[in-house]
């Protein structure tokens, strides 16, 4: 029998066969405003409530920007003493290791890492690969293969593999491009992970609509409908069928 984390979503663990199997990684894509920040934050959050040792590293917001968002739903993650949110510069040239080490540093249950678009739009400068020696170069890519979408690309499976090895159930979000097929903006983080939660959103005139697919989550009988959802001012809780539909 698979172990599971709950995500604590009102009506979402059903659709997932009692929530993410457990040391899971699985990715939350969408376009911009979606509500992926929001869908990770509550998971993370109401699993620390239940004293599970959660990371948040935040690459997408400014620092304390992520606490404000969360004290909006009620949440109060200042609290948890067990709950890290740690903000990281994107730009930082180290960010991989960074990144790296704090996974490796510390046993957790479940890390959030929003967004791995942070990590592949910004690749080695350059100036950066000039300055690395060839052994260095070698842990991204062979020296034949230096273009910038390459070394990203194998950053992300470097921070997938250290993710696999600490055994944490994890939620990587990436930015779904529109008008493409792929459900990251990197293109390879769909082949890497065990799950993916696909979140749309849909304005229409002054009503909008939102909603999720579960597109694959392995050791999973999920849900293969498209589910509506409400982002509400306790978080995002799944709109429930009607008896009729």
């Amino acid at each position: 029998m698979v172990s599971r984390i709950q995500t604590s979503i009102p009506g979402l663990d059903k659709l997932i066969q009692g929530g993410l199997p457990k040391s899971s990684i699985t990715l939350v894509s969408g376009t911009p405003g979606t509500g992926k920040s929001i869908l990770c934050a509550q998971i993370l959050y109401h699993n620390a409530l239940q004293g599970k040792k959660c990371l948040y590293l935040n690459l997408e917001q400014n620092e304390g920007r992520l606490e404000s968002q969360m004290q909006q739903f009620g949440w109060k993650p200042e609290k948890l003493k067990n709950l890290k949110i740690i903000g990281v510069d994107s730009s930082d040239p180290n960010l991989v290791e960074y990144i790296l080490k704090e996974i490796q540093k510390t046993r957790y249950d479940l890390i959030v890492l929003d967004s791995l678009d942070s990590i592949s739009s910004n690749p080695l400068t350059l100036e950066e690969v000039n300055q690395k020696s060839l052994q260095q170069i070698a842990e991204f890519t062979i020296p034949t293969m230096l273009d910038s979408p390459t070394i990203g690309r194998l950053k992300l499976k470097k921070i997938f593999s250290a993710i696999a090895k600490s055994k944490a159930t994890a939620l990587l979000t990436s930015e779904k491009v529109e008008g493409t097929e792929g459900f990251s903006r990197d293109t390879i983080s769909e082949f890497l992970c065990d799950g993916i939660v696909l979140l749309n959103y849909v304005e229409i005139g002054i009503t909008d609509y939102r909603s999720l697919i579960v597109r694959k989550l392995r050791n999973s009988n999920h849900t293969k409908d498209v589910v509506p959802f409400n982002i509400t001012n306790k978080g995002i809780e799944i709109i429930k069928k009607q008896k009729n539909d």
